[in-house]
């Protein structure tokens, strides 16, 4: 998810950061997709919690991403 083009836009200091992210977010993001599709997420199968915070929080940034990502993806599609 992290490498594809429709996820980014330019902040106003000129970075590439995902929708609805800040520089340091995106970062942050980044950061912890990668070790978590390296090592897969530790949860609780039973109660389906995250047991690291970590998870947590790229679950938290994820949502903000993808909230601020919808209302974008809707207005660049085309009508036929």
């Amino acid at each position: 998810m992290a490498d594809d083009d429709d996820s980014f836009e330019i902040d106003a200091l000129g970075n590439r950061v995902l929708i609805g992210l800040t520089a340091e977010e995106t970062e942050e993001f980044v950061r912890l997709d990668a070790i978590i599709s390296e090592r897969g997420p530790l949860i609780n199968i039973t109660t389906d919690e995250w047991y690291h915070p970590r998870e947590s929080r790229w679950l938290e940034l994820y949502e903000k991403h993808e909230t601020a990502r919808r209302p974008f993806l809707k207005s660049s599609k085309t009508r036929h």
